[in-house]
């Protein structure tokens, strides 16, 4: 047959050799397979990065990389594709591609390796900067990207135009047989295929009229025809987790956590372990004093363990503020350690520091917001509320870039996340759920459940970094806890590598003194109460009785543990307190030493009270209102709380007035024994108190207001001056009275009106 179609034997000697070479490629190795779905960020670039490292010494004739992507780090997948271009240079390999649907952002870089494409119907391929993680300038990713395409390819010059399209969004493509890149702004419009502002994306059917792919084929029929051994398939079709890099994590210690190898190493320690009672002002008194401790002991790093169902969200705001500052402003990072407990206002905390572990019986989530309601029973909040703190908890999340669907989730309970090609995905309704096909969906929380983690699942999602294995350790001693110091292998955290380096490890474990546990019950809204109601009652009562007595004292001594409970709240500030005591001031002025007819008291009333006010409800700077969503943030509803708080107080204090003056406010002048009786100064001026009740003038005689009665003040009764009250009223100085009772010592006068002297 040869002979006679014109082959010689020379043509025949080749033959027969290009038969016998395909047979020793057949026995060569079977083909690797690179599989790339998914977000491709560091995680999964490096366990592909740890795969190319075992193929330097197999021998291998071809590569396939398989490619369903959408998003990723393009400077972790640059570096991926050096690699895999080093390899295929080095060991002549063929690489084949295969694109499932989409190569759009950095997984477009991979398809230009390729020696060979197929891919499946309905692909899109291109948009190399769309859903990247860091951005690179584009004259250096088209640099990098044209790079990548071998020499001898027969469509090298095409594929270079398609790889400058696909990177720099200030070109336009037209399609006429082949690609030409348009910049000065001609060509005709009914041929382009991509516009300015837009980079190059490229479907199946213009993928196949420029004649770039082998064949279009389903996936299965793709791996069985490219011979894909049945381990790469079961390994390659398993819906990948994303894998916490130990390497990289014991990398991220050694980065933040610093120490001198010959000195101790203090490490701080702070436990909220309140599962009966939560987190509240007490909790934030605590460890905000705990990290005022911190910032001038200057541990290597500080443990918040933490075993908490949560508690009040002001609170636990406040917290995590002070949390994130002192890992970036001081310099002192914070590891969360989660023995058993996160939920709720606990992984808010969580989410506050720059490393999670937990123990392997570690929980975190459901942090749904909800509000006593009727018969007490707790009722989910608004979804006012919900949606502010759901917000909350997703910046929290990105703080130290972690993923902000998986936080949201926590707090609302009809978010749908699945986990769909190592990717965590939201989904709008159930219906789009993946049930079928190869690689179905990993439901992560269906809708109308909260989302709440196990150790495993932690891990998986990217929310902790390590799970800290049980492991048998000495315990501590009951004087150690009581002191707060003990040897750092007593904790579970001395297991992990690069913290068990360490030498000289202590805990120095803050513990509260007297000081804190008495502002922490200052704080308490009930005692705040009671407060407000001993200053309103101690103040009304001296106010009503001559000179300085034990009710002043009792207001005055209300007030200081006020302004000390709400500045150890780190809630107010010296502003509020000065301008009370200059209220005060003002009062005492106009009072004792110069009447100017009440304008200095009304002044001095008006600065102390908007002190008194400022005090007991701050953080009125930080309430913010959502107009899309019509609710307050945390700091808000903490307002309206403290405010509601207020409002029965004054109410209650109003009540209890209103029965001191009809019926208990004349007779308390005479209690107060700080006060001058009279005849010890002024005598030479007549002025007498009348002790003896038989030397005080009579009841029915009159008399002229000296000192202006409020309702206390002075009288003047033929020419001797005497200490009187009124029944509740207050009577100006110069207007006559009338004598109406004498209480014991006290002279009660009414005032006398008109002409013929009506009472």
């Amino acid at each position: 047959f040869l002979m006679k179609t014109g082959y010689n034997f020379k043509h025949l000697f080749l033959g027969i050799l290009l038969l016998f070479s395909s047979f020793l490629h057949s026995t060569d190795e079977p083909s690797k397979v690179l599989s790339f779905r998914g977000h491709l960020g560091k995680s999964q670039m490096s366990n592909i990065a740890k795969i190319l490292d075992e193929l330097q010494d197999q021998e291998l004739s071809s590569l396939v990389i398989e490619i369903d992507s959408t998003s990723g780090d393009i400077k972790e997948v640059l570096n991926i594709a050096k690699e895999i271009y080093r390899l295929k240079t080095e060991k002549k390999l063929l690489v084949i591609a295969y694109i499932e649907d989409n190569a759009i952002g950095p997984a477009a870089v991979l398809p230009f390796l390729s020696d060979k494409l197929y891919i499946s119907y309905l692909v899109a391929w291109g948009d190399i900067p769309l859903g990247t993680d860091e951005a690179l300038p584009t004259n250096l990713l088209k640099s990098r990207v044209t790079s990548l395409i071998s020499a001898d390819h027969p469509k090298a010059d095409l594929l270079k135009k398609i790889a400058t399209a696909m990177s720099d969004p200030g070109l336009v493509v037209i399609n006429e047989n082949d690609l030409q890149l348009k910049v000065d702004g001609k060509g005709d419009p009914a041929y382009t295929i991509s516009t300015d502002e837009e980079t190059l994306v490229l479907n199946h059917n213009e993928l196949s009229q420029l004649n770039l792919i082998e064949n279009t084929l389903p996936i299965n029929a793709f791996r069985k025809q490219i011979e894909i051994s049945e381990e790469d398939k079961e390994s390659i079709d398993k819906a990948p987790t994303p894998i916490i890099d130990k390497q990289a994590f014991e990398e991220q210690l050694e980065e933040h956590i610093t120490y001198d190898p010959n000195e101790e190493t203090l490490i701080g320690h702070i436990l909220i372990d309140d599962r009966k009672q939560g987190i509240n002002q007490s909790t934030w008194i605590y460890v905000k004093t705990a990290l005022d401790y911190y910032k001038e002991l200057k541990p290597a790093f500080i443990i918040l363990e933490l075993n908490t169902p949560g508690g009040e969200v002001f609170s636990s705001q406040n917290i995590s503020d002070a949390l994130q500052d002192i890992d970036l402003q001081n310099n002192i990072p914070v590891i969360a350690f989660i023995d058993n407990w996160a939920i709720s206002a606990g992984a808010m905390l969580a989410y506050s520091c720059r490393f999670i572990t937990t123990t392997k019986d570690g929980s975190m989530g459901a942090a749904e917001p909800v509000i006593m309601g009727e018969g007490g029973q707790m009722q989910s909040a608004s979804e006012k509320v919900n949606s502010a703190l759901r917000t909350d908890f997703a910046n929290r999340a990105r703080f130290f870039d972690r993923n902000s669907d998986i936080a949201e989730a926590m707090v609302d309970k009809d978010i749908i996340l699945v986990l769909r090609h190592g990717k965590v995905i939201r989904l709008d309704n159930e219906d789009q759920i993946r049930l079928k096909g190869p690689n179905p969906d990993r439901i992560i929380t269906n809708k109308g459940k909260l989302l709440t983690l196990n150790a495993e699942e932690m891990i998986d999602y990217g929310v902790a970094d390590m799970v800290v294995q049980p492991a048998k350790l000495d315990q501590v001693s009951g004087e150690e806890l009581n002191v707060g110091k003990w040897s750092f292998n007593k904790e579970l955290l001395s297991k992990i590598s690069y913290l068990n380096e360490i030498p000289n490890a202590k805990i120095d474990a803050y513990r509260m003194d007297w000081r804190t546990k008495f502002f922490a019950i200052l704080s308490m809204p009930i005692v705040s109460s009671i407060l407000m109601l001993g200053l309103l009652l101690g103040f009304y009562i001296e106010f009503n009785t001559p000179g300085f007595g034990l009710p002043g004292a009792v207001g005055l001594t209300c007030l200081v543990l006020i302004i000390m409970a709400n500045l150890s709240l780190d809630i107010a500030n010296w502003l509020e307190v000065i301008l009370m005591l200059v209220g005060l001031t003002l009062i005492a002025v106009e009072l004792s030493l110069l009447p100017t007819g009440g304008i200095l008291g009304f002044v001095g009333a008006l600065f102390f009270v908007g002190g008194l006010f400022a005090i007991m409800l701050p953080g009125i700077d930080k309430v913010d209102f959502e107009f899309d969503t019509q609710t307050f943030n945390a700091a808000g509803e903490e307002f309206f709380r403290r405010l509601a708080w207020m409002c029965g107080t004054l109410v209650v204090g109003f009540v209890l007035i209103v029965f001191l003056s009809r019926y208990i406010s004349p007779n308390l002048a005479g209690l107060n024994r700080l006060v001058l009786a009279g005849h010890e100064q002024e005598a030479s001026e007549g002025f007498v108190s009348g002790e003896d009740p038989d030397d005080l003038p009579k009841p029915g005689t009159k008399g002229e207001v000296l000192a202006t009665l409020r309702p206390a003040g002075k009288i003047i009764v033929d020419d001797a001056i005497y200490e009187a009250v009124t029944a509740g009223s207050f009577i100006e100085k110069g207007e006559k009275v009338i004598i109406d009772r004498i209480d014991g010592n006290v002279i009660v006068v009414n005032k006398i009106s008109g002409e013929e002297g009506t009472v």
